[in-house]
């Protein structure tokens, strides 16, 4: 799933950013965003886990996309 670029002979333009969504990819444990021992910052060792690239949903607080980023879209 991704933003379409087209729709029909359409193309996608303009602020976009309301289709952007955080994912979980599913290759480790959840830990609390930023403090858990186990996450990139720190080093390796996650404990593993293979599960299917979801939207997170995974108990945490996360800010909204939009305070974060703002994606737009121009046709060349």
């Amino acid at each position: 799933m991704g933003i379409p670029l087209w729709s029909g002979n359409i193309p996608t333009y303009g602020d976009v950013t309301s289709q952007v969504k955080l994912w979980d990819d599913g290759t480790e444990v959840n830990e609390y965003p930023g403090a858990g021992n186990h996450q990139p910052a720190r080093g390796p060792g996650g404990i593993l886990e293979s599960e299917k690239i979801i939207v997170v949903n995974d108990g945490f607080t996360y800010p909204l996309i939009p305070d974060l980023i703002k994606v737009t879209i121009t046709p060349l």
